[in-house]
């Protein structure tokens, strides 16, 4: 697995899959209803003076929270510089490129993201400088990935992000002056009829920071499509690629 997680070449591979992403990343979306279900039953809040989200990417969580909270002010952050575009026009919302764990981060009632956080190198200290900076009564609401994510890959490559468990991720924000109000996982399961196209799926949302160390060459593409299809190939044909979406919801502990 990969220890120190290069965010050049993440910036360059999301603004890549651009295009793409809004159309491919059918599990993003899903995890970006869910985390806002999971927010408004635990927080029971619709209302915020001002919103952060944590790598807004095209927008699929950004729409969500235009159309489910009230808020006077909504910063957006992205590594990649192109997504701009995609907030030009929205009232209240104002767009900062730059990365999360290196930008100065904005005091903010709720930080919010979707599908981000397993690209950070210092989950602790990020979390750290969050609780800094929400205001008190504030939210920090997100979703990541489990271990178990893309398994079938990693198995077969050696290759893939670091993933925490949501044991770990409640210890670190405990650790940091969080109380988690609630949590939710799952395992999703998506069918491909090939592994050429299960690397495509991950190709055109930008994931491809699975790739092995060196390039693919026609023959090793060849090889790990007959090895993945050798290894996990389902009854009915198809072969499988694994998510295990995690959702978390925490606000600051209460000092006496």
């Amino acid at each position: 697995m990969s220890d120190v997680i290069d965010k050049n070449a993440v910036r360059q591979r999301f603004r890549r899959s651009l295009e793409t992403y809004s159309r491919s990343a059918t599990i993003q979306r899903d995890m970006a209803e869910t985390l806002l279900d999971l927010l408004t039953s635990a927080t029971l809040e619709r209302q915020f003076e001002t919103i952060t989200e944590l790598g807004c990417g095209a927008g699929i969580l950004t729409g969500r929270i235009v159309e489910r909270f009230d808020f006077a002010n909504l910063t957006l952050i992205d590594l990649v510089p192109e997504c701009e575009a995609f907030y030009r026009g929205l009232t209240g919302a104002h767009f900062l490129c730059g990365d999360i764990e290196e930008i100065e981060l904005p005091e903010s009632d709720l930080f919010l993201s979707n599908a981000v956080f397993q690209w950070l190198n210092d989950p602790a200290t990020f979390f750290g400088r969050l609780a800094m900076k929400l205001r008190k009564g504030g939210f920090l609401a997100f979703t990541t990935f489990g271990p178990e994510t893309l398994r079938e890959i990693s198995a077969l490559t050696g290759n893939g992000l670091t993933y925490q468990t949501v044991k770990e991720l409640v210890n670190i924000l405990e650790s940091n002056g969080f109380e988690v109000l609630a949590s939710r996982e799952e395992l999703i399961t998506q069918e491909f009829d090939s592994p050429l196209a299960a690397l495509r799926s991950l190709k055109e949302t930008g994931v491809t920071a699975v790739a092995p160390a060196r390039p693919w060459s026609r023959r090793r593409l060849a090889e790990f499509s007959d090895a993945y299809t050798g290894r996990f190939r389902l009854p009915n044909g198809n072969v499988p690629l694994t998510y295990h979406p995690i959702a978390l919801v925490a606000g600051k502990k209460l000092t006496k």
